[in-house]
């Protein structure tokens, strides 16, 4: 099976990292992957099935005539030619994205909600501005979308996008088309000396780390699960291959892991923003061994008024949170790695083997033997 994808972006590589986790648990099954165009590669292996994307090469008539594969799985994009052999398309699920949009920023008690779609208004971004605003006027409220200048510059964009930011009505709350977009507004904003969260909060799509993270302040986005993605489009091909009885036409979708909120979407009251920065300080160093005064001192607060402020906003205490982040990373490494299990916990932050097996077990209901095992 040969895995065609742009391994620069986070989905492509979350989608092979599925495809991977698959092929783990079949050894018969063996998987390549690249990024780039090697036309002769291909004539010469002939893999018997083909994971490709819209932008490769692949998907010509004349490269698939090349290939031997009896199944194809087409990603983010329509079956362009050999349709006569089995195939499946995998995209993301765009009403899901946009419920799950419209639910966030209703819940910010906001008065504008607005769309920032891709500049050369690509039919995923109409797909998400169209259903966003659907979802909206079904709660009775409008949609006002950002249309970006006809051929232009970033810059010439850039003015265009600070001066209608300006002119919103405010508080605001803004869907971008993806986390790249996403960060332009949250850039403009600064220029323009907008204040986000307080005048503007701001939402985009794939959950990129090295966008959400780094951008100031902090971009909140929805998770589209690409791994689980990649899982499903592998377990399809290896149906096929193995002479299973799978739809030989199919639609997947990629689930929704939900909204990871950071600073960008945090309430404007002071309590709920200290707990969002809270919350993000846990989540980027739960597993390196960190105590709720760890976390207090990071916010400038003591930590009675820190755990105070949490139970009241989350229901759940800050020590709670670590460990459920500590678990969860416990989980994935029972099932990207083949790690010892009881190397497992200092990785996570635990540093007594049999502590983390009792939680384990009392949290999940199943021992993480079990679990790597399921």
């Amino acid at each position: 099976m040969l895995v065609q994808l742009d391994l620069r972006h986070t989905a492509s590589r979350a989608m092979t990292s599925g495809v991977l986790r698959f092929a783990a648990a079949h050894r018969d099954l063996e998987v390549q992957f690249t990024s780039c165009e090697p036309n002769d590669y291909y004539r010469a292996w002939k893999p018997n099935a083909l994971i490709t994307d819209a932008s490769s090469q692949t998907c010509t008539r004349e490269t698939l005539a090349d290939l031997a594969g009896r199944a194809i799985v087409y990603v983010n994009t329509t079956p362009r030619a050999d349709l006569r052999r089995p195939y499946a398309t995998i995209t993301t699920d765009e009403r899901q994205l946009a419920l799950t949009a419209t639910d966030l920023l209703l819940g910010k008690n906001l008065n504008t909600f607005a769309f920032v779609g891709t500049p050369e208004k690509a039919k995923w971004s109409e797909a998400r501005r169209r259903l966003f605003q659907a979802a909206l006027k079904d709660r009775g409220k409008r949609l006002l979308t950002f249309t970006a200048p006809a051929a232009a510059d970033w810059r010439t964009q850039e003015r265009a996008l600070a001066d209608w930011l300006l002119n919103l009505p405010k508080p605001c709350g803004i869907w971008a088309a993806c986390d790249a977009r996403a960060k332009q507004v949250l850039d403009t904003c600064r220029l323009a000396k907008i204040d986000v969260p307080d005048q503007i909060q701001v939402l985009g799509v794939d959950d990129d780390n090295y966008i959400c993270e780094l951008t100031l302040p902090s971009l909140s986005s929805i998770a589209p699960d690409f791994e689980a993605g990649g899982f499903a489009a592998a377990e399809f091909l290896y149906g096929i291959l193995t002479g299973s009885k799978v739809a030989t036409r199919t639609v997947l979708k990629f689930s929704l892991k939900g909204a990871v909120e950071r600073l960008s979407t945090a309430d404007v009251n002071g309590t709920a923003r200290r707990v969002t920065a809270a919350r993000e300080y846990i989540r980027k160093h739960a597993t390196a061994g960190i105590s709720v005064p760890d976390v207090a001192a990071s916010l400038g607060v003591s930590t009675r008024l820190l755990e105070k402020n949490y139970r009241a906003v989350t229901g759940r205490t800050v020590l709670a949170d670590i460990q459920a982040m500590r678990l969860e990373k416990v989980k994935d490494m029972l099932r990207k790695t083949t790690m010892p299990i009881d190397n497992i916990g200092p990785f996570c932050g635990f540093n007594s083997p049999s502590h983390l097996k009792t939680l384990f077990r009392s949290t999940f209901g199943m021992t993480m033997s079990d679990y790597r095992r399921s």
